[in-house]
């Protein structure tokens, strides 16, 4: 179950993260979120369709942990809507939580 809520979080994320460019204009910062949304987009689709196992909850709890640390510590120096930032951060961080409740389950 807990894996399920993280891949289909990562799915929502992903094509977020991917398209905000589009919502926000085309700006440096917006344009580096696309390669992070199309990871996050493939991470998902592996988890919802129970692709790879543990393996791919590993490496996803990783690179979620991994960038919601640094949308964090460096969340004043995006130009990317504040609010927007926010959100990835608290979205990052229900799937961590939701990775780590489904490996340790």
């Amino acid at each position: 179950m807990f894996t399920g809520i993280a891949g289909g979080l990562l799915v929502f994320t992903g094509i977020w993260h991917a398209t905000e460019w589009i919502m926000d204009g085309r700006r440096r910062d917006t344009w580096q979120l696309v390669p992070v949304g199309l990871v996050y987009l493939l991470l998902g689709c592996l988890l919802v369709m129970g692709t790879g196992d543990i393996i791919v909850q590993i490496i996803a709890l990783v690179l979620v942990a991994a960038g919601a640390t640094a949308a964090y510590t460096r969340r004043n120096q995006f130009e990317i809507r504040k609010w927007v930032m926010v959100t990835f951060i608290l979205v990052d961080v229900v799937i961590v939580l939701a990775l780590v409740a489904a490996l340790f389950r």
